[in-house]
């Protein structure tokens, strides 16, 4: 399934976000749109985070451009400053691969999840190195990282879909994502009743 830019969409709503003045509005927009469709709000330190991750990675080409896994290995046996941002570049990518961009992870042969647990422990790793007034923004990135994948994949689905079902079954069974648990529910693709036990996950 081809990744379809965020920008063209035959969605109303999504056109009307296009035409905001700014990028930083456009995204604001959009996560705030999110959080009104997902159904959670996120306070102010989380949503400015979240917006200004989006943009410093989707105005560059440099998103997945190298093994995020040996990038996370490195980090540990960099000097601290070096340490830091290395860790923080891959938790924020991990957050936007598998937010916006799942379909990677089925072309790499690695399930979301795998984004999902790296990031969390980019972001855990990281808040334990950091002044305190800091450290406690990343311990909740960690902590609340498949609500972000959530919201980011609601962006995505204001104008493509997200996963193909065998997918979101996964992302669910392996995090708890509601949103891929939602998607189940509303999939064309029939699922055996076994697949989803849902006195499993809350």
């Amino acid at each position: 399934m081809p990744e379809q830019p965020l920008s063209q969409s035959s969605d109303p709503a999504v056109e009307k976000l296009i035409l905001e003045p700014s990028a930083l509005a456009q995204w604001h927009a959009l996560v705030k749109q999110a959080e009104d469709s997902y159904g959670c709000h996120l306070d102010e330190a989380m949503e400015s985070y979240l917006v200004f991750t989006l943009m410093r990675f989707m105005s560059q080409n440099k998103l997945g451009a190298t093994a995020l896994a040996t990038d996370y290995l490195e980090a540990h046996s960099l000097p601290k400053s070096l340490r830091l941002d290395q860790l923080r570049d891959v938790g924020d990518q991990c957050l936007i691969l598998s937010g916006l961009f799942p379909q990677r992870a089925e072309k790499r042969l690695v399930r979301v999840s795998y984004y999902v647990n790296m990031g969390r422990s980019a972001y855990h790793h990281l808040s334990g190195q950091i002044q305190q007034s800091t450290a406690e923004l990343y311990r909740e990135l960690a902590e609340t990282f498949v609500t972000l994948m959530d919201l980011l994949q609601t962006i995505r689905g204001f104008n493509s879909s997200v996963m193909q079902p065998i997918q979101a079954l996964e992302l669910w069974s392996d995090t708890g994502s509601q949103r891929a648990f939602a998607s189940l529910n509303g999939c064309s693709t029939p699922l055996h009743e076994s697949l989803i036990n849902t006195g499993h996950k809350q």
